[in-house]
């Protein structure tokens, strides 16, 4: 008669020996791309764009760009110009939201000789205009890629 712990064991080392024998391949990276760096302009007449705003989008197209394992090259450059402007006030978006208007920018990319626009909004009470100047980034670097 065959013991339940002999049929254990046979079960476990065969489980074992099975994990062993199938060694798992190893991960093929794929060639990194690279991704001019990102300038940013103002070119929106009057408007008053927040001292940060430059900064976030840059910071959006930064972490777009190492998240997908793209290099940003130093020697190009993509010239990101806002083009209309416009934001609420925080307590503003806080107690109104969606009727308080909107936080929105428009943008021109030029880059390699191409030229593209970007533009985009929220309309909530959540989001502000920093959350929206790391998306235009984003964004920016998804066109370039």
């Amino acid at each position: 008669m065959i013991r339940p712990t002999a049929i254990l064991l046979a079960l476990s080392l065969a489980v074992l020996g099975g994990c062993a024998s199938n060694p798992q391949k190893a991960a093929t990276s794929s060639p990194t791309i690279s991704v001019p760096a990102l300038k940013v302009e103002l070119a929106c007449g009057t408007c008053q764009v927040r001292p940060n705003v430059p900064a976030l989008i840059q910071e959006g197209y930064n972490t777009a760009a190492a998240n997908a394992g793209a290099k940003i090259s130093p020697s190009s450059e993509a010239v990101l110009t806002i083009k209309e402007y416009s934001e609420r006030g925080d307590a503003a978006r806080f107690w109104a939201g969606a009727f308080a208007g909107k936080d929105e920018i428009k943008a021109t990319v030029v880059a390699k000789g191409k030229q593209f626009a970007l533009e985009d909004y929220y309309r909530n009470a959540w989001q502000g205009i920093e959350s929206l100047a790391r998306k235009i980034g984003a964004a920016a670097f998804d066109q370039l890629q």
